[in-house]
């Protein structure tokens, strides 16, 4: 498998494996499925306890992404397109198979853990983290889906607000109101 260099300093590896697949490069495109592969399944958990869905979606998308690969724009974040497309493919998915969107409880324990980490984790680690996962289930879903996208995916606030069609400051004030939360 060829490995890709960063030939200028303001383009990442990533935009260039990018604008390889754009010109119909089939280990360029197979390394990003591979990055976001896992990424996509996750984010489809918060929408959906169905695989199957999951699966249909990331298929379907991939199959748009490499059928309209000549015609796909440069863009600024490959992880923020991606997870767009993804999102977008999803609900079609879900609205096709007529499926019920992410239940009111946010279930941060999908996340798969290997047995050898959580043996691993400290004691004090583990319960800082039920306790998050305690409070990350108290808030609204449209809070729990905001600080997923900036702390989990590390979208900055202008790709999260184009994300969900909403402003830039609704989600600036969404995050703050989440973390800064009385939670006595």
């Amino acid at each position: 498998m060829p490995q890709y260099s960063i030939e200028s300093s303001n383009v990442s590896q990533e935009q260039m494996l990018w604008n390889q697949f754009r010109a119909g490069d089939e280990v360029a495109f197979t390394q990003l499925s591979k990055k976001y592969y896992a990424t996509w399944v996750h984010y489809g958990g918060k929408f959906t306890s169905n695989n199957q869905i999951i699966e249909d979606a990331i298929q379907d998308l991939l199959i748009k992404l490499w059928l309209r690969r000549a015609s796909l724009v440069a863009v600024e974040s490959v992880k923020f397109y991606l997870l767009k497309s993804f999102r977008n493919q999803l609900f079609k998915t879900l609205e096709h198979f007529k499926a019920v969107p992410l239940s009111e409880n946010f279930d941060e324990n999908q996340v798969e853990h290997s047995f050898e980490n959580f043996f691993i984790e400290q004691e004090q680690a583990h319960s800082i983290s039920q306790k998050v996962a305690y409070f990350l289930k108290q808030l609204p879903q449209r809070q729990q889906e905001i600080l997923y996208l900036r702390f989990y995916q590390d979208l900055r606030v202008e790709e999260i607000a184009q994300l969900l069609q909403i402003k830039p400051q609704s989600v600036s004030n969404t995050i703050q109101r989440a973390i800064y939360r009385d939670w006595e």
